[in-house]
């Protein structure tokens, strides 16, 4: 009975992790009336009766389905420890999905990806863009990099400390004037990130000035931001890794105290994924290449 068991098993353990038919559909690249025949042939083996189908797509595991869930759970964590244990003498090889903001993948990650990538040619490091949520399971992230302090549900390493600065490119400041206190700044057109932090209103936070009727334009990143401000729709506050001390077309505005815009940043992964040897190591890698590179580079731009 066992062998007919055994592939009817990583049905029932994706449906019971996930909660769902759709989810576990999604895990496994199959449809969810696949998981549902699936599911209903593992019962038909057992005899017992596993899920409580309250309708279509939900269910409520039953006293013998919360047992078995338990202890497939346990059975597939201790086999991915020890195949990881296995690979524990060569964490330098394979695949691993990292997950950034596209800023940040580009700027600071992807430089360090093929240094790595160089040294040791046989790991491959998958780049992708962070959603709004990091959703580690569903999007299958091994590592991701966190804004701010990381939930207490993850493992995490402090990178650094990003600033900011304020710029505008230099045919925006002849056009419309260089502005020198807060006052004179919420006459500008404000290039914000739609969905993203609101420096602008951290900015503004402590002064008696109406916010509600500032001038904006929303972008999508702040890669698109710093686009905006290139092309002369307004002034921005970005990330100061974007800015390239040599790029003589924007103009830093240095008149504003941005401390309370500065983010720091971490390197997050799953804490029950904390101890696997190759995410200990890529996030120890990552984390001191960046450090080391936040010591030597150029301040970017200067006063205007």
């Amino acid at each position: 009975m066992i062998n007919k068991l055994l592939p009817l098993l990583k049905y029932f353990h994706a449906l019971a992790e996930t909660g769902s038919f759709t989810k576990a559909a999604e895990r496994l690249c199959i449809s969810q009336s696949t998981v549902s025949i699936q599911i209903r042939k593992l019962e038909s083996i057992l005899g017992v009766i596993l899920l409580h189908r309250k309708s279509k797509h939900q269910f409520a595991l039953t006293r013998e389905g919360a047992a078995l869930a338990s202890e497939t759970c346990n059975s597939f964590e201790r086999l991915a420890a020890q195949l990881n244990a296995i690979q524990s003498d060569c964490p330098t090889s394979g695949d691993i999905n990292l997950s950034s903001s596209a800023s940040i993948g580009i700027k600071l990650l992807l430089p360090i990806i093929a240094q790595l990538k160089k040294i040791h040619p046989k790991l491959t490091i998958h780049l992708q863009e962070t959603s709004a949520k990091k959703l580690f399971f569903e999007d299958k992230i091994d590592i991701a990099t966190n804004y701010g302090v990381p939930d207490v549900g993850l493992h995490s390493i402090y990178l650094k400390t990003i600033t900011k600065k304020m710029v505008a490119s230099a045919s925006y400041i002849k056009r419309c004037g260089l502005p020198t206190n807060l006052q004179q700044l919420a006459q500008h057109q404000l290039i914000m990130q739609a969905g993203g932090k609101n420096e602008f209103q951290a900015l503004f936070a402590k002064s008696d000035l109406d916010i509600t009727v500032l001038n904006n334009q929303s972008v999508s990143s702040n890669l698109a931001k710093l686009e905006a401000i290139k092309l002369g729709l307004g002034i921005g506050i970005v990330p100061d890794y974007l800015l390239d001390s040599d790029d003589d077309t924007l103009v830093l505005i240095s008149t504003m105290d941005l401390r309370a815009c500065a983010e720091e940043l971490y390197l997050v992964c799953e804490k029950r994924r904390r101890y696997e040897s190759k995410i200990q190591w890529l996030m120890t890698e990552l984390a001191t290449a960046l450090k080391t590179e936040s010591k030597a580079v150029r301040s970017p731009l200067s006063d205007h």
